[in-house]
């Protein structure tokens, strides 16, 4: 699914100069639609996980999470973690060999 972020130019200019050179992620930059009813807007389309991917890049510009947000909100995608993922750990496997180990001593 392709996702339409509806940007101002403050948000990206932020944008832009918050993904690093040489990240994947400008490749999504490199060609914005420029609409210019209703003020100066840019368009940027991206499947979601790329979209997921600026979010991180964009922790600084609120006028960038607020539009990706409202991309993925109208596409009808979570915001957040899904339960399953949000109830495990992220280092589950690690600890499991830590009390392994423990058992053992």
């Amino acid at each position: 699914m392709i996702l339409k972020i509806f940007l101002d130019d403050k948000s990206f200019h932020c944008l832009k100069h918050a993904i690093p050179p040489g990240s994947p992620s400008k490749i999504v930059l490199q060609d914005p639609a420029r609409l210019s009813f209703f003020g100066n807007n840019t368009v940027l389309s991206c499947d979601k996980a790329e979209a997921r991917n600026l979010l991180l890049y964009a922790g600084h510009c609120p006028g960038v999470i607020a539009s990706i947000h409202q991309a993925l909100r109208l596409a009808g995608l979570p915001l957040e973690r899904t339960q399953k993922s949000a109830e495990r750990e992220p280092n589950d496997a690690i600890m499991k060999i830590l009390n392994l180990d423990q058992e053992q001593a």
